[in-house]
């Protein structure tokens, strides 16, 4: 009895032997299958945060170019207004200059035939005077307020930028919270991956509307350059009254 039932025994040894294997082996898949998936899921959530990151320092930097530009183009209009306000300057100052003198030699000559108008010739110096001076303060208050004007555009356009930046990077939280709480609530992956990307194109979505509003603002601040407009004095215009009317 004994001897026949070894082969029994030994059979179903084997059997359990073989179960427990094969039940290792399920178990060993299932945490392989498990590590898998969680590897799989780090995977991605790094690939969507590092294009999200890559993203915002690319729209950052796009920023920061356009903010940079327009700077350096606001500096090249006020050196270019300040160099023809300068132009303009030493063009009347020359032309008042040259129609002084030629006003004196006029007087000098009449002179000679006459007796020297003293008088006339004080009176129309101080008037040349008074229109040169009155010539450069136009210039010079219309400069000023060019300058003042740039400097208030220039200040609009850095706080819009501001305002652009806080109200994007409210609208990103949001994205960002609204996505970890449907991936909270998600069952499988497939959901997550889609709840994901759904999440990149919404920053993506925000962030183009973004720059495009703020390159939008920004190409409605250029104007026409104002020409400065420089008194023509030629010789033509001195009249042959040394008074002037007066």
């Amino acid at each position: 009895m004994s001897s026949s039932q070894r082969p029994s025994e030994n059979s179903v040894l084997f059997s359990l032997r073989e179960l427990r294997r094969i039940e290792d082996d399920r178990v060993k898949k299932e945490q392989d299958a498990a590590r898998a998936k969680a590897e799989a899921e780090r995977q991605a959530k790094e690939a969507s945060d590092r294009a999200a990151r890559e993203a915002e320092e690319r729209r950052v930097r796009d920023e920061a170019d356009r903010a940079r530009q327009a700077r350096e183009d606001a500096d090249e209009r006020q050196r270019q207004d300040h160099l023809r306000l300068q132009e303009a300057e030493r063009r009347a100052r020359v032309e008042g200059e040259m129609r002084i003198n030629e006003e004196r030699m006029r007087l000098e000559i009449q002179h000679k035939k006459k007796h020297s108008p003293v008088k006339a010739v004080v009176t129309v110096a101080g008037v040349l005077v008074l229109i040169g001076g009155g010539v450069w303060y136009k210039m010079h208050s219309d400069h000023q307020a060019e300058l003042a004007q740039e400097r208030a555009e220039k200040a609009r356009i850095e706080m819009e930028a501001k305002k652009a930046q806080a109200m994007l990077e409210a609208k990103l939280v949001g994205i960002e919270k609204s996505m970890n709480d449907q991936l909270s609530k998600a069952k499988t992956e497939e959901e997550r991956q889609k709840i994901r990307a759904a999440a990149a194109e919404a920053r993506a979505a925000a962030q183009g509307k973004t720059a495009t509003k703020h390159s939008g603002s920004s190409s409605k601040t250029a104007e026409p350059e104002k020409k400065t407009v420089v008194p023509n004095f030629k010789k033509r215009d001195i009249p042959d009254d040394p008074t002037l009317g007066l």
